[in-house]
């Protein structure tokens, strides 16, 4: 009977899982969708291409919300239903999006699209720190950063989604929004047949316990903040901002960057970021599965492999920048390819992304390894925060050192900050054993006195 328990528990866990990653391949989807519809909507709103401020205040506006539901959507789901979080974020997101579909022309079409675009970016914020939570409740630890690398994977598909979506359907942009909302209305609705991992159920101390019938009731509270920052590797995990600034640098100024320098169309740059999605997300899986091998010899392990994300990248990063090649006018995308030294170029980021990916499964894991089951989607959603800042911060800086300094200069920048995100990361290599040993501890604590609680079956 109990061996019955762990085959359905386990075959329910990885459906659950591959329906997760859907969830987040249509959410980043329709965060990406905006990126390529700029003219569109600029045209259509005002006319003119010229100024877009209203669309920088928009999308302010919708990460502001983002931010804030997060935060909220995080600690709700420490203590209730992660699944009808989880539902209502999808609902919300995607019943905005498709009503986009409604948007008069013009300044009344900017005002509902903006006020839109808001109330999709709270729905949006909702769903992450839910999956999250989600997602380390569904899979065995010994293989949580490989999970995790396929949430990366999931969200860089996301994002190409978006990209190739809002693409192919710039001329009717309307649609674009309508047809990812009504997915992920779709979604939302088949998220209720979705059977809810038990929280902490794959936990080496409660899986057997929690198998006999126990259940584990702690979620948050206001007395276990002192818990969480007793974690010093918490800290330096949730404060690491840094560690997108470089990644969010090269996309915003990659077209630019490839035309003024290299001379390259936007067909050949649009097959370079193809390739640098492509190499992203295999870093990720490649990468996690490495840290959850690791992770059974030396529980550093997951720390030292974000390390080395962080610091190889670097190298190829100066053979992009000191590449010189030059595409001749007019060339087509086969006319540029058969030119050795823009494949040189192509696979030296292409590299610097293959290996820099391999940091998130990692980093995610690891947080969600230091943190007590009731405490992951909190702190899941201040990480988010964080990141949102590095996204926000990373094309602010380029701009401005662009503008001042050329973009070369601004392509050099990546470099210091991957540098700094190392020194982030040397604190928690320190504290990590210490940390893990504590959740442990408490986790085994609380095993004894679940067991108490279960009502024996009679003979």
């Amino acid at each position: 009977m109990e061996t019955r328990r762990k085959i359905v528990s386990r075959a329910a866990g990885g459906l659950a899982f591959v329906f997760f990653l859907l969830i987040l391949v249509f959410d980043f989807a329709d965060q990406s969708l905006l990126s390529p519809l700029v003219n569109p909507l600029l045209q259509d709103f005002f006319g003119t291409t010229s100024n877009v401020v209203p669309l920088g205040w928009l999308t302010f506006t919708f990460t502001l919300c983002s931010a804030v539901s997060m935060i909220v959507a995080g600690i709700s789901a420490d203590r209730t239903s992660r699944i009808k979080i989880c539902f209502a974020g999808c609902l919300i997101y995607g019943s905005f999006s498709a009503l986009t579909v409604l948007t008069p022309p013009g300044s009344a079409g900017y005002i509902f699209f903006f006020i839109t675009r808001a109330l999709n970016g709270i729905g949006i914020g909702v769903v992450v720190p839910a999956v999250f939570s989600l997602v380390a409740d569904t899979v065995d630890p010994k293989r949580r950063a490989t999970a995790f690398g396929f949430t990366s994977l999931a969200m860089l598909l996301g994002r190409l989604a978006g990209f190739v979506i809002a693409g192919s359907m710039a001329g009717g942009w309307r649609l674009t929004y309508f047809l990812v909302g009504m997915i992920n209305l779709v979604l939302a609705f088949a998220l209720l047949v979705v059977r809810e991992p038990e929280r902490g159920a794959r936990e080496q101390e409660l899986r057997d316990i929690i198998l006999e019938g126990a259940a584990y009731r702690f979620r948050i509270s206001k007395k276990d903040v002192k818990m969480i920052w007793a974690a010093k590797s918490n800290v330096w995990l949730i404060m690491n901002f840094v560690d997108v600034i470089p990644g969010s640098i090269v996309l915003f100024l990659i077209f630019k960057y490839m035309k003024d320098i290299h001379n390259m169309e936007a067909q050949a740059v649009n097959f370079t970021i193809l390739l640098v999605f492509l190499f992203g997300g295999l870093g990720a899986l490649a990468f996690g599965r490495i840290g959850d091998w690791g992770f059974q010899r030396d529980k550093r392990a997951k720390v030292l492999v974000a390390l080395f994300c962080n610091s190889v990248p670097i190298v190829f990063m100066i053979l992009f920048i000191q590449s010189h090649v030059w595409i001749p006018a007019g060339s087509t995308l086969s006319e540029a390819l058969a030119l050795p030294g823009l494949w040189a170029l192509i696979l030296t980021i292409a590299a610097a992304m293959f290996i820099n990916q391999g940091v998130n499964p990692n980093w995610y894991s690891s947080l969600a390894d230091i943190n007590l089951p009731e405490h992951r989607a909190t702190m899941v959603s201040l990480a988010s925060v964080m990141d949102m800042i590095g996204n926000a911060l990373g094309p602010l800086i380029a701009s401005y050192v662009a503008t001042l300094w050329g973009l070369k200069t601004a392509m050099w920048s990546v470099l210091i900050f991957w540098v700094v995100n190392i020194f982030f990361w040397l604190p928690v290599l320190a504290h990590i054993r210490n940390d893990l040993g504590r959740v442990h501890s408490v986790l085994s604590e609380r095993a004894v006195q679940m067991r108490r609680s279960i009502v024996p079956h009679e003979e």
